[in-house]
């Protein structure tokens, strides 16, 4: 055994987190007395990482993170010129500025790993060496 938990593989971390999330919302248990609204970002964030190496069901938040950083870039007539690295800002400044809920969190967490890879340098290496110390424990 080579993982600290043994295999999960990406799409099997994304199941745990995805059953961890939605429990921890609507559950009455242990799990839902100890899961806070702030958690949901941290956890589709890491549920994002992991999306990127996973099956064609979880590419949904890669495949919304280019659709998000593509309409702010092409914009140029209307904003001016934005960069990548201003879509990543303004996408955290949403997640973390604004009050924990639930339903936005679950829809931009998942996105920001991949447009942090997007902007790359510094958004990106958080994300890159977090990323392969989580995949080598859990095998994924």
């Amino acid at each position: 055994m080579t993982e600290l938990f043994g295999a999960f593989g990406s799409g099997g971390v994304c199941l745990a987190i995805a059953a961890w999330v939605i429990v921890g919302h609507r559950g009455k248990g242990k799990l839902a007395e100890k899961h806070e609204d702030h958690h949901t970002a941290w956890w589709m964030i890491v549920f994002g990482i992991f999306a990127a190496g996973a099956g064609q069901a979880f590419s949904a938040p890669g495949t919304v993170g280019s659709a998000l950083t593509h309409a702010f870039t092409s914009q140029s007539q209307a904003f001016g010129n934005v960069g990548v690295g201003a879509v990543a800002a303004i996408l955290t400044i949403i997640l973390f500025g604004t009050k924990p809920r639930p339903i936005l969190d679950s829809i931009i967490g998942p996105t920001l790993p991949s447009v942090y890879a997007a902007a790359g340098g510094l958004w990106a290496l958080p994300f890159a060496v977090i990323g392969s110390v989580l995949k080598s424990l859990l095998g994924a």
